[in-house]
């Protein structure tokens, strides 16, 4: 990968594992008695805001890659973890056909 692809695409895997925390906090936050309607809004929040920035920086990825963006960003909001693992997959193994063909 690229050294802006490589970077775009560990930002999306950072906002993407901010995510999954903020979810578990959420879910595994909904038994107890003590939790607040605040707590888990704020959860709530925070899951927002990490996918919308994992899907801005896939975005990223995706155009310095050199495809077309609107499609694949279309396909991870309606289809979020598949086609976000299909997207870097590709972009994963571009790096290894590109390596291939210089040796």
């Amino acid at each position: 990968m690229k050294a802006p692809v490589r970077k775009a695409v560990e930002s999306a895997l950072i906002a993407a594992g901010i995510g999954f925390v903020c979810l578990w906090m959420l879910v595994s936050g909904a038994d107890e008695e003590s939790a607040s309607a605040a707590r888990g809004a704020m959860y709530g929040i925070g899951l927002a805001i990490s996918l919308i920035a994992h899907w801005t920086y896939m975005g990223l990825a995706i155009a310095r890659d050199g495809r077309a963006v609107w499609p694949w960003v279309v396909g991870m909001v309606l289809l979020f973890p598949i086609v976000s693992v299909v997207a870097l997959v590709l972009m994963s193994s571009q790096e290894d056909s590109s390596a291939q063909n210089s040796a």
